[in-house]
């Protein structure tokens, strides 16, 4: 409904995804290499069209959640979806918050950097693989653009200077995997996107 993208990742050990939205534990149920289970579900932040589908897929595969910040209410945009007359999200369980700033993680196999970067959400994060040259970044960025700041907790400084301080500094081939629409690199969006550049 929100075109919001989900992705699945295969690594030598296991699979890890990135983020929930409608439709996509069914779909993950059908893209599952065989012999391989989902192991991680990475969130961007909890924002409903990514998670509507966390609880759902923790259930079904078991998967570890990370996340900025326990589930919460607030952070699905709850009060929103009342009023909008859209489902609230299912909770599900957090089982691996990251403090603030950067943590790395080992992740079927792969080192990932969890980078905190609020402002689109307060529980704004991106996922940096290294050994990908790539970051799932959600909604802090897209091609040309970057995350709308209008909803509880939002600050467009903040915003900006995170992905500065995070995203900014990573090498300038690594490709950003966008919570919508296409991806893109970070050097095109630091030479091209107008709040960066």
């Amino acid at each position: 409904m929100m075109g919001c993208n989900g992705y699945l990742l295969e690594t030598a050990e296991c699979c890890l995804a990135v983020d929930a939205p409608q439709g996509f534990a069914r779909w993950v149920q059908r893209h599952l290499p065989q012999g391989k289970r989902l192991a991680h579900l990475l969130v961007t932040h909890q924002h409903f069209d990514h998670v509507q589908d966390a609880a759902q897929l923790q259930e079904e595969t078991g998967c570890t959640v990370h996340a900025a910040a326990p589930y919460s209410d607030a952070l699905t945009l709850g009060e929103n979806l009342r009023h909008w007359g859209i489902d609230p999200v299912a909770p599900f369980r957090v089982d691996a918050p990251f403090a603030p700033g950067c943590a790395t993680l080992e992740l079927g196999g792969l080192e990932c950097r969890a980078l905190h970067i609020p402002g689109h959400s307060t529980d704004g994060a991106a996922y940096y693989f290294p050994a990908l040259q790539s970051a799932y970044v959600g909604d802090i960025l897209f091609a040309g653009s970057i995350g709308r700041t209008d909803f509880p907790g939002g600050s467009l400084a903040r915003l900006v200077a995170g992905i500065r301080e995070h995203l900014a500094t990573l090498p300038p081939d690594t490709e950003l995997l966008c919570g919508h629409g296409p991806s893109t690199s970070v050097q095109e969006e630091m030479l091209n996107n107008p709040y960066l550049c």
